[in-house]
């Protein structure tokens, strides 16, 4: 746990610190938060006294008779945000309480690759759906979170514009916090998928432990949480992955191209694993998804899904080794349809690799909606440092930017990276 610091300028650092600590170990008294922070009396009890009147901690009930110190625990509905991944082969919707805990979500199925302002329109019916259907408090809704395959073309905080995404090619240059803001009426935060990721693991986590997130879906991306903070990157942009040199099905290659949906579904149809399955267009992320799917249910695919989990394991173990990281959390559509096959083989090439100090691997408990929940994760520890919600998004706020650089360069899904 980070030490908390009596200084008034650090007022969001401390009351974030104060928050997570109740948040993840409470109920605790307020010795017991002055013990793990080292914040003087004075700073806790006016952080929490603060806490308690914006309704995000609640006390305990005094015992009649006794001098026992009240605890303070969290106040799950004191805060909830909106999370949305945008997946180009599923787009999830999910609500959140401050604890993190799942409220409700939305499957709506795969992107538009051509037409944001569609999906963007399914998605705003969605959200309004999951906020009347729970019966949440609106005013207590601090935003929405949005997770998207980068790059992001512009800098964070405002990391609000799309560059070129590989798998939704329509979507180069959307304002997507502009663009959703105005459809909602709720502020919007951007967030890169790996990031998000990674983000939803460190923060549902009873844990603090460093961790690398890797997500495998419809392409490969990698979260880091060092020291309690994730690294989104100069330009909100961290994650990219998917060029590691790796070696993989008989030769050198990228680790995208040993593990991708895609090119495992390629390589069974060559194989004789999918009769009568047409090779799907790389623009039919759905397809894509369901052609891997149903050649991951298939024992003939043991050993083509055994080399990926082991190409994963050897790209992972250069940055588990660079950071000293001890824990993974792998997740996504295309892990998960690997199953225990593509999981033992990534932790059987980590302890390979890294015998003197083999990481905790496992996949993620939180299923296929992770990324969603991390994108609202984002917004909520936001929300823990602040007295109130973000105001909503104007559109006065957010300028679509204009800087060039690498984001620009058009990516393909054959080839992404």
């Amino acid at each position: 746990m980070a030490a908390g610091q009596d200084d008034a300028r650090l007022g969001s650092h401390n009351r974030r610190l104060v928050l997570d600590l109740v948040r993840r170990n409470g109920p605790l008294t307020r010795a017991a938060v002055r013990t793990a922070t080292g914040l003087t009396p004075q700073t806790v009890s006016n952080i929490t006294a603060r806490l308690l009147a914006d309704g995000l901690v609640r006390e305990a009930p005094a015992t009649p008779g006794t001098r026992t110190p009240r605890a303070l625990t969290l106040a799950p509905d004191g805060r909830s945000a909106v999370g949305v991944h945008i997946d180009p082969a599923q787009v999830t919707v999910v609500l959140l309480d401050l604890a993190g805990g799942l409220v409700t979500a939305r499957h709506l199925g795969a992107a538009d690759p051509l037409d944001p302002a569609a999906t963007l329109d399914r998605i705003a019916d969605a959200v309004e759906d999951v906020l009347t259907t729970s019966g949440v408090d609106r005013r207590r809704v601090s935003g929405i979170g949005v997770a998207t395959p980068g790059p992001l073309d512009a800098e964070p905080p405002a990391a609000t514009v799309l560059g070129t995404p590989a798998q939704l090619t329509g979507w180069a240059g959307t304002p997507i916090a502009v663009a959703l803001a105005t459809r909602t009426g709720l502020p919007v935060h951007v967030e890169k998928d790996a990031v998000a990721d990674a983000l939803a693991e460190w923060w549902t986590a009873t844990s603090t432990e460093d961790l690398v997130a890797v997500y495998l879906g419809h392409g490969v991306s990698a979260g880091i949480v060092v020291d309690g903070r994730v690294v989104r990157g100069g330009t909100g942009n961290a994650g990219e992955f998917g060029g590691m040199p790796v070696h993989a099905h008989g030769g050198w290659t990228a680790l995208w191209q040993a593990c991708q949906p895609f090119q495992q579904v390629r390589r069974g149809i060559a194989a004789g694993l999918l009769p009568g399955v047409p090779s799907p267009d790389p623009e039919d992320p759905a397809a894509v998804r369901a052609a891997f799917e149903r050649l991951c249910a298939g024992p003939a695919a043991h050993d083509l899904v055994a080399q990926a989990g082991t190409a994963l394991g050897s790209a992972l173990a250069h940055v588990v080794e660079l950071l000293d990281l001890p824990r993974v959390v792998v997740g996504g559509s295309a892990a998960l349809a690997g199953g225990a096959t593509f999981l033992d083989a990534v932790r059987a090439r980590l302890a390979e690799r890294l015998p003197l100090a083999v990481p905790a691997v496992a996949f993620t408990t939180l299923g296929e909606d992770v990324v969603a929940r991390g994108a609202a994760c984002a917004v909520l520890a936001t929300t823990a440092a602040s007295a109130a919600p973000v105001p909503p998004v104007r559109l006065a706020d957010r300028v679509p930017s204009t800087r060039s650089g690498g984001s620009s360069r058009r990516r393909d899904i054959a080839h992404p990276w």
